[in-house]
């Protein structure tokens, strides 16, 4: 991410009630709007994939990507103890802001955690991603199987990324075959209030691709909730 942080400033600035167009473009040049008031939504608007999994929650849960902590205020109202994780500073402050009790400095993809020290691990609107590659997600999942007590739960969400009709994204998945990247591998960047982000990768994987990495992580997929086009992946340690 870009070193002035566009991810978290639009977060603080939809905080503020100030409306900016927060767009993330991708690398052979398509754009997508996001949609800012999903961070912020209560839990009956959240997706029903998302609703559902997090029936599974218990215990100690860590939120990966808190983003503007819609997910971790949920749980605490439930009476679950939640660290939320991230590393935009402005997303985390936005979180406190909202009540969020705990929260922490921390990549996905340098975990730095007690082994055994939680019951559940989430990473929904794609962060289950944020590692950007397979081998990158594939060492946050070794990670967490370590942080996760061995009765836990990882609630893992994904776009099917080849389940699609649009020609520019199966272009796109075409171009990445050709270049040796997985199908679902994205280089993105923010585009906000006239400024542009650093570019970076996120990773979306396929049922197949989740199989294969919990077989070589050491989880199982217990369950999974489909939606159109998210896919919540409930995933327990072998």
């Amino acid at each position: 991410m870009s070193g002035e942080d566009l991810f978290g400033q639009a977060f603080m600035d939809f905080h503020k009630g100030r409306r900016f167009k927060l767009r993330l473009e991708r690398d052979d040049g398509y754009v997508d709007e996001q949609d800012l008031s999903l961070y912020f939504k209560d839990f009956d608007e959240f997706p029903d994939v998302e609703r559902k999994a997090l029936r599974h929650a218990r215990g100690r849960v860590l939120d990966i990507g808190v983003g503007a902590g819609r997910v971790a205020l949920h749980l605490q109202r439930q009476g679950m103890r939640v660290l939320g994780i991230d590393i935009s500073d402005k997303a985390l402050e936005v979180s406190r802001r909202r009540g969020v009790r705990e929260l922490a400095k921390m990549s996905a993809c340098d975990l730095r955690l007690r082994r055994d020290s939680f019951d559940t691990a989430l990473a929904f609107c794609n962060n289950f991603g944020l590692c950007g590659n397979m081998d990158g997600v594939r060492e946050m999942m070794e990670r967490l199987h370590r942080i996760i007590r061995d009765d836990g739960v990882f609630l893992a969400e994904s776009i099917h990324p080849t389940r699609t009709d649009n020609p520019r994204h199966l272009s796109y998945h075409r171009l990445n075959i050709e270049r040796g990247r997985p199908p679902g591998q994205a280089t993105l960047r923010e585009l906000y209030r006239g400024k542009r982000g650093e570019w970076w990768d996120l990773l979306m994987v396929t049922p197949l691709e989740m199989r294969r990495l919990c077989t070589s992580t050491g989880w199982s997929i217990d369950r999974t909730y489909r939606g159109t086009p998210a896919y919540v992946y409930v995933l327990r340690k072998d």
